[in-house]
């Protein structure tokens, strides 16, 4: 038996002629209801087209405009982005590429000999007693800020180490990180010792085959790593790292605080696993942030509960800012009420280490980016108290460059100082140029690296840009202010002088306000009596 055939519409609506599809004139037609089109039809020839009815803004627009804010906050969290978008903004012929300028001091050189090398065991690199100075120089400048190893139990397997050449273990990772790092902050070159201690113990992680949950020593090795990739490397190279780490803490359970969860490796010292966690957790952020890739966030847990306190020890200063950083994810749509929050928040936190400090400054910095991209407003309550915190950045990235301490702030927060100074654009924001132009410019002279020679010749470019704006601005206002205005005799009015008749309501006033005593206004008001002298005399 034959279906009976489909009806077919005379008039068909605009979507389905358009697409040569069949239309039974329905308002909406069966065809639009199913494909989503807008369904409107057309006037024959020789009527007016109507407009197309008017309907709620589709869900494909509503997701654009989400992407676009994804967009601008992914653009404000990222100073590359930010900084390629400013020069842009003021000159967009002559603004600097898209570059991670300032991301840290710039990568130490590797001689070409050393490169053809395979890794030398961590004994053969340099002597015990250099070793342990060099890591004497990790405890003193780094573990301070970045507390997550025993130093007791570090120094008894160093020297175990040496009295058995011939065990060689996944702690290599861990003494040679120590002892890289320690060149990092003694030596502002590289040298042969450092580049075959970082090789060493790179190789020690690479040839661990898991077949169980990851080793503490495993995950303190990579956390190393990853410290010496932040300072000298690239921002890909150190997301990349970060990610690693966060996975196998993941995969250690060393993460979660539930003792159901634990796997037997995560049966450490409850303090320590939380200092790992946390500053895992605190690079991977703002790697992914920096990079405008995603960061590694665990299924159980939200963030690692903060370390206790200890004499001498300020990591908990830096997690501490865990909490507002991971609040700034691109992901997350932050309003005017919610970024003020935050940045009251960071503002008022407790820093008193340089490290510390530049961290603490770095999201403030990142606040700023984010209020500038949603066209919001500091409050004036705050604006001088972010003035006073970034002059006190960059006095101590001054002061860490003195003491051969290369942080990676110390370059970057120099640099972004620079970018939202201008941004702010307000008399106080840039008298403080000067300073931090010049803290920027030792820097870049200490750590002689093209990483350091591009971000200072990026931000003197912005500068010279924002002048090259205002000398047209200023250009613009002499011109107006030459054209000719000729003179105007300005009238004067002739004296006013109210008759009686004039102000007779103030009469019918007076009588309805019995308070008042009884006053002839006629006469009062009759500019005659002014000039009587006997008026102005007063009372005998």
């Amino acid at each position: 038996m034959n279906s009976p055939k489909r009806k077919r519409s005379r008039l068909a609506c605009k979507p389905c002629r358009e697409r040569k599809r069949k239309c039974e004139g329905g308002e909406p037609c069966v065809t639009c209801t199913q494909w989503g089109y807008e369904c409107y039809y057309e006037f024959r020839r020789g009527r007016a087209t109507p407009d197309p009815p008017s309907r709620p803004i589709p869900p494909s627009s509503t997701v654009e405009s989400d992407r676009r804010g994804l967009i601008r906050r992914l653009e404000a969290n990222s100073g590359a982005a930010f900084v390629r978008k400013l020069g842009l903004k003021i000159d967009p012929t002559k603004a600097p590429k898209l570059s991670p300028f300032g991301w840290n001091v710039g990568a130490r050189e590797i001689s070409s000999e050393l490169t053809a090398t395979s890794a030398l065991p961590i004994i053969q690199v340099t002597s015990l007693e250099h070793m342990t100075s060099l890591a004497q120089v990790y405890f003193d400048k780094v573990d301070p800020c970045y507390g997550f190893i025993d130093h007791r139990q570090f120094f008894e397997r160093l020297d175990l180490r040496w009295k058995s050449p011939l065990t060689p273990s996944i702690y290599d990772s861990i003494l040679g990180g120590v002892a890289a790092i320690g060149c990092l902050f003694s030596q502002r070159n590289a040298t042969i010792a450092e580049l075959h201690l970082i090789r060493s113990a790179r190789s020690s992680l690479d040839s661990q085959h898991l077949s169980g949950p990851p080793s503490i020593d495993l995950l303190a090795g990579w956390t190393l790593r990853l410290i010496y990739l932040r300072m000298t490397d690239s921002p890909h190279s150190t997301w990349i790292a970060s990610s690693t780490l966060m996975h196998l803490i993941e995969a250690s359970g060393l993460h979660s605080e539930s003792p159901s969860d634990l796997v037997p490796i995560a049966q450490c010292d409850p303090d320590l696993k939380r200092r790992l966690v946390g500053l895992a957790y605190h690079l991977n952020a703002w790697t992914s942030f920096d990079s405008g890739l995603s960061r590694v966030s665990f299924q159980k847990t939200d963030l690692p509960l903060l370390p206790s306190p200890k004499p001498g020890d300020y990591t908990a200063e830096v997690l501490g800012l865990l909490p507002v950083s991971v609040s700034l994810d691109p992901g997350r749509l932050k309003d005017e009420t919610d970024l003020t929050s935050a940045l009251s928040e960071t503002l008022y936190g407790t820093h008193t280490q340089p490290p510390s400090v530049l961290a603490q400054c770095n999201l403030v910095l990142c606040i700023l980016r984010r209020i500038h991209v949603q066209n919001l407003n500091i409050p004036s309550d705050l604006a001088e108290q972010v003035l006073a915190l970034l002059k006190k950045g960059v006095g101590c990235a001054r002061g860490m460059v003195m003491d051969c301490s290369p942080w990676h702030h110390v370059a970057n927060v120099p640099f972004h100082i620079i970018c939202v100074l201008l941004v702010m654009d307000t008399r106080s924001s840039l008298a403080m140029l000067p300073e931090a132009m010049q803290t920027l410019s030792m820097v870049a002279s200490t750590y002689d690296t093209e990483t350091m020679r591009n971000a200072h010749s990026a931000a003197r470019l912005l500068v010279l840009l924002h002048q090259q704006r205002r000398e047209h601005d200023m250009a613009i206002f002499a011109e107006t202010l030459n054209i000719h205005q000729p003179e105007r005799q300005i009238a004067l009015s002739p004296e006013f002088n109210p008759s009686a008749e004039d102000c007779s309501w103030l009469g019918a006033l007076v009588d309805d306000m019995p308070g008042l005593p009884r006053v002839d206004f006629d006469e009062f008001l009759n500019a005659d009596m002014i000039k009587d002298p006997s008026l102005l005399a007063g009372s005998e």
